[in-house]
């Protein structure tokens, strides 16, 4: 089926595993997918204004994305199919045109023209010739895949593009810009690609981002942790605004994109982590109807289900819907461990106008894991040997559990007023509810063989077992104003932005339980300990928290064709129980492009970032200041970068260093850890990216990172200058590459590899984790089932099950091999 771009685009402790917000959406979904499945409904006939003229700023590139951008600028829908148009290029549109114009001089010298439908809508079709053919109609006829998938609103990020996006969803205060013409290192996964990855987790995507080193999986604790640019990012946004949770609310089955974008974001997106952050795109309406169910093997017992279903519930195509629905089970590829995930996802959008989109979206995901991989604690003298230890155990008892229920609400708005003046605004509110019995498992090395296992957070029933109740506030609203000061474009955007992040727990928590004593060879799994019950005392209200306000204000600046500037300034106000600080912070960018293809850029940006918490515990040992709050750092960064797109790829590359406080855990008494703040880290490097198709057949994805990460400064310990904060590889490289095979349409084979450098698990730089190299295959094949397509994937992750350390306490996941089948109807 074509592809259409439109701008409609886008006792025992009670423990309650439905929430009300999962029941209500349980009912939408039922009935969302009723109407979805039984309605025949066809498209919106929305009749084409092509007198209406529009001012167009779309540069030279992908055909495909051209289109995509065209059809959201003008709000026509324009049908294509994007394999057929793989490759091609458009030389762009810059001025005042009307629909019909607008797409002739879109297309002109392509070899394609837009014809007007009786619907309303425009198609693209090969310009005829006088014999009534064409060189691009013949390729067209030659080219046309065997099976063709139901359209979404992503018009680039296909498959047949190498899935490459020219999209990125509107940068904090700046929107408008494409990718390449944006002066950040940004990536970018599209919708496509995240199903073609069988991404039921983030893990499935990170592995292959090449500038990004996960050092927490998602099956160790529902809390996938990178690190960008060397520092560690265990939040995430989403559409834009903070959904911190911990990272434990990332869903990726309501996800259109993820766009991961690396340094500081102090002025885009507010105050966050220095390295970076990942923004969780959510997916709209779809403009076709969608039914799509897959069914997954996920290794050994463990089984996953997924409905997918969009359209529009009215004839004019103006309201809409898009319902998740996900289940997982049985046991995963550690024996002993088992998870159970439950997730529910409605939205609702609606363009009452041709100005004005409004969305709504609810979600809720109930998450267990049992049998939660234990840590391991251990110094450089005791640590063992990788390849000694069983990766396929999680050397802990499977009687634990860790469970944890979050809910997501999001209203975003966009309002064009007129062609000089937009407004835009987006809020999210979540809460989260986190118990465990008796994780994390701590073994605490003694001996390279031996070692003693310590028990967390174990309470007698009838007691309760929540450790933290947590809630996120988030909002942002923009003002964009166009007007031109003699010949210098601008776009001026007012913009504010607000997080409220809050933690309850109660005033008392169990000790910690030491089970006993074992070995890696024949380890030992100990039963329940018998506790006395506790009095937990009162509710600790907002036991951690704080307030992040921005006011920003920025000037997207053309000079010409080839020169622009983005101009920036946050007044950023930090507030907690402890501390409130603000600072004026600035962000600039300067912007050359000695051709359309290519842009170059140098970009400085300082951010205000909120102190760090010190934890709990720490390599399974307790804090002795845990709960302390840190003030607000300072941090700066300076990138310079280019982006080049070439015979159908984005190439990417950025130099950058960034300069902020180090905070750290002072291990001189190892049995004493202390979370101090003091000196600063200093991080240099480069990056490169490359994604889209190499050649007809062959689509790439990968890079490399090169990292120069060292502490200065030192003053509490002057022993720890020089060296390399810890667990941060000096050096990456990743590629991913997909080979449709010509001989068999429909058949598609990749091959993955995951090189990572070695880092360090002590702050002294004693005890060394080995890097590693792990390899993934996989294969695709589409076929028709009773006239609908259907897809079935497999994967084999870690091929040669290469035993590493993913991060200083855990080793990385098996050899898994995942196999599922969906199918659209």
């Amino acid at each position: 089926m074509p592809h259409i771009a439109s701008s409609k685009a886008a006792a025992a402790p009670v423990r309650f595993r439905s929430s009300l917000l999962a029941c209500a959406i349980h009912c939408m979904l039922a009935g969302a997918a009723g109407l979805a499945i039984g309605s025949g409904a066809a498209l919106a006939a929305e009749p084409v204004a092509d007198a209406t003229a529009r001012e167009y700023a779309i540069a030279p590139g992908s055909l495909s994305g051209a289109l995509a951008q065209f059809a959201a600028a003008s709000g026509v829908r324009v049908v294509f199919d994007a394999q057929v148009l793989a490759g091609r290029q458009s030389p762009g549109l810059q001025g005042r045109f009307g629909a019909r114009e607008g797409l002739a001089r879109l297309l002109a010298g392509t070899g394609y023209e837009a014809a007007a439908l009786n619907d309303g809508r425009y198609a693209v079709r090969p310009v005829a010739t006088a014999g009534g053919a064409s060189e691009a109609g013949a390729e067209a006829a030659a080219t046309l895949p065997a099976v063709t998938v139901t359209a979404t609103q992503s018009a680039t990020g296909t498959a047949a593009e190498g899935y490459r996006e020219d999209r990125v969803s509107s940068v904090g205060p700046w929107q408008g810009r494409d990718l390449q013409d944006t002066p950040y290192s940004i990536t970018v996964f599209s919708e496509e690609f995240i199903e073609n990855l069988q991404a039921s987790s983030a893990d499935q995507v990170y592995r292959v981002n090449p500038t990004l080193q996960q050092t927490r999986s998602q099956y160790e604790n529902n809390q996938p942790t990178i690190n960008l640019r060397g520092f560690t990012l265990w939040g995430s946004y989403r559409d834009g605004v903070r959904d911190d949770q911990y990272g434990h609310g990332t869903t990726m089955e309501d996800t259109e994109r993820i766009e991961v974008l690396n340094g500081l974001s102090g002025f885009i997106y507010g105050p966050s982590n220095v390295g970076g952050l990942v923004n969780y795109v959510t997916k709209r309406s779809t403009d076709e109807r969608l039914n799509s169910v897959t069914v997954s093997s996920l290794g050994n017992k463990a089984w996953y289900l997924h409905g997918d279903f969009g359209g529009k519930f009215d004839a004019d195509g103006r309201f809409g819907y898009r319902a998740n629905v996900a289940k997982q089970g049985g046991d995963t590829s550690i024996r002993g461990q088992r998870i159970e995930r439950d997730m529910y996802s409605l939205v609702l959008d609606a363009k009452p106008r041709n100005d004005l989109y409004l969305q709504v979206s609810a979600m809720n995901m109930d998450y267990d894991i049992h049998g939660a991989q234990a840590r391991i604690a251990a110094t450089a003298a005791t640590r063992p040997s990788v390849n000694a230890l069983r990766n396929d155990i999680s050397y802990g008892p499977a009687w634990t559990y860790r469970h944890y229920n979050t809910d997501r609400y999001t209203a975003h708005a966009k309002w064009d007023v007129n062609q000089a003046v937009s407004l835009r605004a987006t809020y999210l509110y979540s809460t989260g509810v986190r118990d465990s019995e008796g994780a994390p498992i701590t073994n605490t090395m003694t001996s390279p063989t031996t070692y003693n296992q310590t028990l967390s957070y174990f309470y007698a029933p009838g007691v309760d077992s929540t450790l933290s109740y947590v809630y996120d506030k988030s909002g942002a609203v923009y003002g964009d104003f166009k007007f031109d000061t003699g010949a210098v474009g601008h776009k001026v955007t007012l913009g504010y932005q607000y997080t409220n992040n809050r933690q309850d727990r109660w005033t008392n928590s169990a000790s910690a339980i030491a089970l006993g004593s074992s070995t890696i060879d024949d380890p030992q799994y100990f039963d329940k300990p018998e506790v006395a019950p506790i009095d937990r005392g009162a509710k600790n209200i907002n036991w951690y928290g704080g307030v992040r306000r921005s006011l920003v204000l920025g000037d997207d600046i053309t000079f010409n064709d080839r020169w622009s500037a983005l101009v920036g300034v946050s007044h950023v106000t930090l507030s907690s129980k402890t501390y409130d600080k603000s600072a004026l912070t600035p962000a600039l960018s300067l912007l050359f492009k000695p051709i359309p293809d290519l842009t170059t850029y140098v970009s400085y940006m300082e951010s205000l970032e909120t102190g760090g918490t010190a934890a709990d515990e720490y390599q399974g040992v307790a804090v002795v200041n845990a709960g302390q709050v840190f003030a607000p750092l300072t941090s700066k960064q300076i990138e310079i970068g280019a982006k080049y797109s070439w015979n159908g790829m984005l190439l990417s590359g950025a130099l950058f260093q960034i300069d902020k406080g180090l905070q750290y855990y002072d291990l001189r008494d190892p049995t004493r850890p202390v979370y101090v703040q003091d000196g600063r880290q200093v991080h240099k490097g480069v990056e490169f990216t490359a994604i889209g198709k190499l050649t007809r057949d062959l689509s790439l994805m990968g890079g490399f990172t090169l990292l120069d990460a060292k502490v200065k400064q030192q003053k509490q310990n002057p022993l720890l200058e020089g060296k390399r904060p810890t667990q941060v590889a000096n050096k990456m490289f990743k590629a991913r590459a997909e080979y449709a095979v010509p001989a068999v349409p429909g058949l598609s084979l990749s091959a993955s590899l995951n090189a990572m450098g070695a880092n360090y698990a002590d702050s002294m730089n004693t005890d060394r984790l080995s890097g590693y190299v792990i390899y993934d295959l996989g294969l695709r094949y589409q076929m028709k089932v009773g006239q609908k397509p259907m897809t079935i994937r497999m994967d084999v992750f870690n091929v040669t099950d290469k035993h590493y350390w993913a991060n200083s306490s855990a080793l990385g996941a098996p050899r898994t091999v995942v196999l599922s089948a969906n199918y659209k109807f």
